[in-house]
Parts: C-alpha cells; structure tokens; sequence
C-alpha cells in the first residue's frame, strides 16, 4: 500500500541509550544490553480512512544485521487508530515501548534502520500492508557503544 498521500510519514530517532543489565532470575541469564531509543513521529493517517476502515495498526520497526543473524526486526513502538479524528500522529521524544535487547550479548559496532510500517484493517475484506519505503521516510543510526 501506498504511502498516504496528503502527508508522507517520517521517523526520526534522537537518542539511542544502551544500559547493561544483569537477569539472575529468567531465561535469558547473563548480562545484556538493552536499548532505550528517543524518537520523533510525524504521520497523517486520515486519507487512508474511508467508509470500510476498521482500524490502522501503526508501528515502528528497527531493523539491522549482526554477526550471527542476517535480518532481525523489533517493533519498537506501536498504537491502534480507531477513526479519523485521532488519525494524526505527532509525537515528540517518544520512548519506545516494547523492550528492545538481541539474542547476542551486544549492540556492538550495528546500525539500524528504523521505519514506519501501518496495516489497515477493514470492516469487510482483506488487511491491506503499508510502510514508509523512501529513504526520506526511513531512520538509519548506529548504537552508542558502552
């Protein structure tokens, strides 16, 4: 799906913090670094809405590349748009809202890409997928090193 036409959405990442933290008690034993990520979202949703939208899923997605694994992908923020009125997103210093760790011990010398991805759900039919594909729409940052 096309990006919406009346404002194209954009992503942009203002500050990455890495903390190291220590899991004693789970699965996931050892230290890791987990990333704490500060971004600005801007985005009109309003032309996709029509007579058969349900809702529009939006999230935000990074993605990178390590050592060990080609593509990883983490939704880093997401919200659920129920109507047109509240179709608008302008977000500033966000945080993001799911944890944001890899399986690997460390974000060391990788870069992300950070991109807005929507599914439009429609009261009748199919879930139609969009994302922001232009570079201009996409984030690209590196990870502080700790």
């Amino acid at each position: 799906m096309k990006s919406p036409s009346f404002h194209n959405p954009c992503i942009q990442v203002t500050n990455i913090k890495v903390w190291l933290y220590d899991f004693e008690e789970t699965v996931d034993k050892g230290l890791k670094e987990y990333a704490f990520v500060t971004m600005n979202i801007n985005a009109d949703f309003t032309p996709i809405f029509t007579f058969n939208t349900k809702a529009i899923f939006v999230s935000v997605v990074v993605e990178y590349e390590t050592t060990s694994y080609n593509r990883n992908q983490i939704i880093l923020w997401s919200t659920t748009i129920t109507n047109s009125s509240t179709a608008r997103i302008k977000s500033h210093k966000t945080l993001n809202r799911y944890s944001f760790y890899d399986i690997t011990p460390s974000f060391n010398g990788v870069n992300g890409t950070y991109t807005l991805e929507w599914n439009v759900i429609p009261i009748v039919g199919m879930i139609k997928y969009g994302r922001a594909d232009s570079n201009e729409e996409k984030f690209t940052c590196a990870f502080p090193n700790i």
